[in-house]
């Protein structure tokens, strides 16, 4: 699901209302009206702090309990907390509430795999794929393609991601997910290949470019791997992935 973010402005405004004589305290969600709840919390999902969201989640819920897209936002939060058996209880709500909704056969799919509940899981995920409404499919056909190798099916992973790539070719998690699989099966030629495709739709994506830089080299070809880290080590001059970069450099300029 994609989130908006709330303005900074209007954060402060929130901050600077809860600080005020004996009122409640930032972050609670306590005294806040509904808008600026459901905003305060989409805006923290939108900025990966999940713990954050669900105050302000759990006070718009108080404020309006059968709101579908506040029970939707709240499992999410609570999914992406570690907390699955809560995200579980919200997104079954909101499923009662609006029971076509893909975005949240989606995320209950998601909930249920993390509690092992795989059968019930695939069926979440199919049902999202039957809401032509829903926005990207290709999320759905990932998760069933871990659902697979969860259950130790390489074949029906590799077609599930395949369906993915179909649905939207240049789906970076699906390509860096391929990119594995070819490299568990021996094709360091496919892996490459799935791997370049990633870093042209994300240049900067630094886990697929250190993937890129070991395939080429258990493949003897480390020197055609000199423009790969030299990009590393630009994209992260002080960082870990950066450090390895420079040393590979330093071996591999030094031993042309």
């Amino acid at each position: 699901m994609r989130l908006r973010t709330v303005s900074a402005a209007l954060l402060c405004g929130v901050w600077l209302v809860a600080g005020c004589g004996g009122g409640p305290q930032p972050g609670t969600g306590e005294g806040e009206s509904f808008p600026i709840a459901l905003k305060k919390g989409r805006a923290y999902l939108e900025r990966g702090v999940p713990e954050m969201a669900l105050p302000a989640l759990r006070r718009a819920r108080e404020l309006r309990p059968d709101d579908a897209d506040v029970l939707l936002l709240l499992g999410m939060a609570y999914d992406r907390s570690g907390r699955p058996v809560q995200a579980l209880e919200a997104l079954e709500a909101a499923r009662r509430i609006r029971p076509g909704d893909g975005r949240i056969h989606n995320n209950l799919g998601v909930a249920l795999m993390r509690l092992d509940r795989l059968d019930e899981a695939r069926e979440r995920f199919q049902e999202a794929l039957t809401d032509l409404q829903f926005p990207a499919p290709e999320e759905v056909h990932f998760n069933l393609a871990l659902l697979h190798k969860r259950q130790g099916s390489p074949r029906a992973m590799e077609s599930a991601l395949e369906q993915g790539l179909r649905v939207k070719p240049g789906y970076v998690p699906i390509l860096l997910e391929l990119a594995e699989h070819h490299r568990a099966m021996g094709r360091l030629d496919l892996e490459q290949k799935r791997l370049l495709r990633a870093l042209e739709e994300a240049p900067t994506h630094l886990a697929a470019l250190e993937r890129l830089v070991g395939s080429l080299e258990q493949e003897g070809r480390a020197m055609e791997s000199v423009e790969w880290l030299r990009k590393i080590r630009a994209l992260d001059p002080s960082g870990r992935a950066g450090r390895r970069a420079t040393e590979k450099l330093t071996i591999l300029e030094r031993n042309p």
